[in-house]
């Protein structure tokens, strides 16, 4: 049976090429009697590849040659998988700091033309704030408070969709690389990219809404060593600030081949203590009250801007929108 099958809207896809994976997600529109409208659609299809496209790229400004070409090689696979689970499919194909920031992104950009149809949309840093922040609002309706990406080029932090963002070039993966892997170095340069942002203050009080991949993995570390269980979604845990500040720093002071054996995804044992390093800062220079971890991000937000404005029924630009089916040209 294929994914677009008994249903009268065909699925809505986003393929997310960031810098720590390149994703594919499908949704389908499983009912028709909730509020809003996006509560209807459920993600039906997921799959990922670990390419590591921002690795080397805060050193030398270009994307590993490596890397890159494994990065083809999955866009590659994740077409023939929708000309075969869902043809019909309407996607959007995302690129985010990895791609926006290497001087070599040319390659990818052309292998993504030649396999949908059309370039990736590259998001600037403030579009994939806000889409962020819709992302937990797919969530949890009415999300308020401050919302912070976490990816492994980029931090993006937002008041709300109609409040201030920002975009920080403080990402996992590039804090560890710059710094030579020492933390101490990286936390000056944390502090230093979060000392002038002004509106973070105007979070007093309130909740701290955390996205990405490093942060689901502190949420469920925490849950495992506090032997409780595991779900496969961590959205919705919530920790007090003060709790998650000092686990964040049992991290930060911890070996990285220590916290490996405890993680669903060994590698990220790696950025893990930069990601604790940011957010104690967070935690420390807003004064929010209270974390609480979402499942969700960008690839949701567009899912609930679509929703809105109705561009899954009219796309605006069909190129970048719907699935190109013929067989792309050899390189």
């Amino acid at each position: 049976m294929l994914i677009s099958d008994h249903s009268d809207y065909p699925p809505l896809g986003v393929l997310d090429i960031g810098s720590n994976t390149v994703r594919l997600v499908l949704f389908r529109r499983l009912s028709n009697d909730q509020e809003p409208e996006w509560a209807n659609w459920y993600e039906v299809f997921n799959i990922r590849e670990a390419c590591a496209l921002g690795e080397g790229l805060a050193t030398t400004g270009a994307m590993k040659a490596a890397n890159l070409a494994h990065a083809v090689r999955a866009i590659r696979d994740f077409r023939r998988a929708l000309v075969t689970e869902a043809p019909d499919a309407h996607i959007d194909v995302l690129a985010t700091a990895a791609v926006r920031d290497a001087t070599n992104a040319g390659r990818l950009i052309q292998a993504i033309n030649r396999a949908f149809g059309a370039p990736p949309r590259v998001l600037t840093g403030e579009e994939e704030a806000r889409y962020a922040t819709l992302g937990v609002n797919y969530g949890l309706k009415d999300a308020t408070g401050l919302f912070a990406d976490l990816g492994g080029g980029s931090l993006e932090l937002s008041l709300g969709e109609d409040g201030p963002l920002t975009s920080l070039p403080i990402g996992v993966v590039r804090l560890r690389e710059t710094a030579q892997d020492k933390r101490g170095k990286a936390r000056k340069t944390i502090i230093k990219a979060l000392k002038n942002i002004r509106f973070l203050k105007r979070a007093r009080g309130e909740t701290l809404h955390l996205v990405g991949g490093s942060w689901r993995h502190f949420a469920a570390l925490h849950r495992r060593l506090e032997n409780e269980p595991i779900p496969l979604l961590i959205e919705g845990y919530v920790l007090p600030s003060r709790t998650a500040r000092r686990f964040a720093r049992k991290i930060v002071r911890e070996k990285s081949h220590r916290i490996a054996p405890y993680l669903r995804r060994p590698d990220r044992a790696k950025t893990l203590p930069y990601a604790a390093m940011v957010l104690r800062r967070l935690i420390r220079q807003s004064g929010v009250k209270r974390v609480r971890f979402s499942q969700y991000g960008i690839r949701e937000g567009l899912l609930v801007e679509w929703l809105r404005s109705g561009n899954h029924q009219q796309p605006k630009d069909d190129r970048q929108f719907m699935l190109n089916l013929d067989e792309p040209n050899a390189d």
